[in-house]
């Protein structure tokens, strides 16, 4: 049987990893996300995703490989995922593994900070200072 959690309110941010290494699968269900920084969280410590396919989980959440993307405001779905990858152990580590591996081979900071900077790059023209203006 699985074991179950009660909420236990704040937690200190450098006892995240472990708490979250000590879950099955992690579920990000909210009908709107522009960051997907939760399932990264949950990824980068080679859990398991389910989240509602929105925003930024698209980007973050590779369907089938790094977990699973389930439409929004539908419990079914949602339960039918959860319950697959429960009853699948071997899905469960490999989608783990993937998420790992894509959490840090894409989103580590100096990755995050190299792609900004190479769309600043990009769009960042100089405005021309005309001949004795004040700079």
């Amino acid at each position: 049987m699985y074991k179950r959690q009660g909420l236990l309110g704040c937690v200190p941010h450098e006892e995240m990893p472990a708490l979250i290494r000590g879950a099955d699968v992690v579920l990000c269900t909210p009908v709107y996300e522009p960051f997907g920084i939760v399932p990264l969280e949950a990824m980068a410590c080679g859990v398991p995703v389910v989240a509602t396919d929105v925003g930024g989980h698209r980007d973050t959440v590779a369907d089938g490989e790094t977990g699973l993307l389930v439409p929004p405001g539908r419990p079914a779905s949602l339960a039918e995922a959860v319950r697959g990858l429960l009853d699948s152990p071997e899905l469960l580590r490999s989608y783990g593994r993937a998420g790992r591996a894509r959490a840090v081979a894409r989103f580590t900071w100096d990755r995050v900070a190299d792609g900004v900077e190479r769309v600043y790059d990009r769009v960042a023209v100089p405005a021309p200072v005309p001949s004795g203006a004040p700079r």
